[in-house]
């Protein structure tokens, strides 16, 4: 587990690739049960628990689609298992690192009070981006530019997808 938890960081540090993770049916559930888990934690800190839930999962189910179609598309279909694994393991440790802002941001009532936190939030937000970047990079084995277009559309349609249903 340790060797995991150590390439899941060097994936998030951009020193490994979703090629270093195995193409573990096991890992990519255990990995995306913890993302959709950590999507809910986050959403409730806005929505009722149905809700939450609904929004965790559609992130999740997102995060599937997104990296299957691109995959299937650049005739990569069978990088799917190690490139979802290594997005969902790297969005769950950027996420435990933003839990803290984020809580911090809902929890103090002052505008002045939430700009550290929500800088803080931003940070980890573009961070993600980065290391979307260089995932889809690694997986997809496009350039640097249409890597970075393949993440800013993966993150904005989350966004955009998620405002929508709640």
């Amino acid at each position: 587990m340790n060797r995991l938890l150590k390439i899941f960081m060097d994936i998030c540090l951009l020193r490994a690739g979703p090629q270093h993770l195995p193409a573990s049916r096991f890992l990519l559930t255990l990995t995306l049960v913890m993302h959709a888990a950590l999507g809910v934690v986050f959403a409730l800190f806005t929505l009722p628990l149905p809700q939450a839930l609904v929004a965790a999962a559609i992130g999740t189910a997102l995060l599937v689609g997104v990296v299957q179609a691109l995959l299937l598309v650049h005739g990569k279909a069978e990088r799917v298992q190690q490139t979802a694994t290594a997005l969902a393991g790297s969005e769950i440790l950027l996420g435990l690192l933003a839990l803290l802002p984020t809580a911090w941001f809902y929890t103090v009532e002052s505008n002045d009070a939430r700009v550290l936190p929500s800088l803080l939030s931003l940070l980890a937000i573009v961070w993600s981006v980065v290391v979307t970047v260089h995932i889809f990079r690694a997986a997809l084995q496009v350039s640097q530019g249409m890597a970075l277009l393949f993440a800013l559309g993966y993150t904005i349609m989350a966004y955009s997808v998620l405002g929508l249903v709640v």
